[in-house]
């Protein structure tokens, strides 16, 4: 019997919304005692009473086993990169599964209608709230961005909105283009192979293709797939480029079947990465190839080109990393957003 909170920032405002929930990965039901949502700063501080949320009408409700649940829609007046605090009160010793994410966890008991709640600790861990639906005056056209660990965020600074997705949604609501960026990347990721969760082909239809409002993805994976059998226990994990070719082909038509164009990225350097080697350098060359020339993606951003670096092209630059040679820093992903913008968008 325990209160946790996440916290979300929104890409579109409107005046109203509603949550989607996931026990996709759990093979248990999970029970709800009750939910709130309420507005919240970037520290996950509320800044408002927080309103009930409601499941046919119900403030207690169970989440079937492998599956999602949508709520009832919450009157609560929101605009693009406002944040909203999500206080979820789990009945029993049950938690649910998913994606690991910030969480504030209070004391035992049912906290939900607080907006201060005291003993909160702050961890990370799985959450329930796998998405936001705002609804406003229009429908916002959505972009989704699934990849790994560098669509994710990893190596920028910590609940600061500073991956090349976040980045790129900021840039976009500054000159009020209208558009919602979602990050549906995955640390650990891979695009053919289950590993750190589902691959991409696996998890596609379910995280991608069900957003309300798609109308285009942005694809970057691939680098694990690539660097993980050079460590110990993957060899036989081992990929060629025509194995990567074939699942973009997949996911291209998957998206081209739902009238959805999806973009790629030509995937950036990793030599000094821990699971660099040569014949992975060779196969991302190969990919990379395909993924400027073939003509099957509806447009590339080659971050290749924006991050590597000149006088070793196989390295990404120094200022662009934050050590780990395979993960950008704040300002590398801020040149993935503009590289996008310029690619996609109407940025000059």
């Amino acid at each position: 019997d325990v209160t946790v909170r996440q916290v979300m920032r929104l890409n579109a405002g409107g005046d109203a919304l509603r949550l989607r929930l996931s026990n996709e990965l759990n093979e248990r039901p999970l029970a709800v005692g009750a939910i709130t949502v309420a507005p919240a700063d970037a520290d996950g501080k509320i800044l408002g009473a927080p309103v009930a949320v409601t499941v046919g009408g119900k403030s207690e409700f169970t989440i079937a086993p492998g599956a999602p649940l949508l709520t009832d829609p919450v009157a609560l007046p929101v605009k693009a990169m406002d944040r909203v605090s999500v206080a979820i009160f789990y009945v029993g010793t049950q938690a649910p599964a998913g994606h690991r994410v910030r969480l504030f966890v209070a004391p035992p008991g049912n906290h939900v209608a607080k907006s201060l709640i005291p003993g909160e600790e702050t961890l990370r861990g799985p959450g329930l709230v796998s998405g936001v639906e705002v609804r406003g005056a229009g429908e916002a056209p959505v972009l989704v961005a699934i990849g790994d660990s560098i669509t994710e965020g990893s190596g920028s600074t910590a609940n600061a909105d500073k991956g090349y997705p976040e980045q790129l949604a900021q840039r976009l609501a500054a000159r009020g283009e209208g558009w919602s960026v979602v990050n549906m990347g995955v640390g650990g990721g891979r695009l053919l192979r289950e590993v750190s969760g589902p691959s991409a082909l696996s998890r596609f239809d379910r995280d991608v293709l069900s957003v309300a409002g798609l109308k285009a993805v942005f694809l970057l994976e691939g680098i694990n797939d690539i660097g993980r059998p050079a460590q110990p226990g993957f060899a036989a994990d081992a990929v060629t480029p025509e194995d990567l070719i074939a699942g973009y082909r997949q996911l291209i038509a998957r998206a081209h079947a739902r009238g959805v164009k999806i973009y790629g990225g030509v995937i950036p350097p990793f030599e000094g990465a821990a699971y660099y080697h040569e014949k992975g350098e060779a196969t991302r060359q190969a990919v990379n190839a395909w993924i400027r020339t073939s003509g099957e993606f509806d447009g590339i951003v080659d971050f290749d080109a924006v991050l590597r670096d000149p006088e070793r092209p196989s390295q990404l630059r120094v200022e662009t990393h934050g050590g780990d040679h395979l993960h950008p820093n704040d300002a590398g992903y801020a040149l993935m957003a503009e590289a996008i913008d310029k690619a996609l968008f109407s940025a000059k």
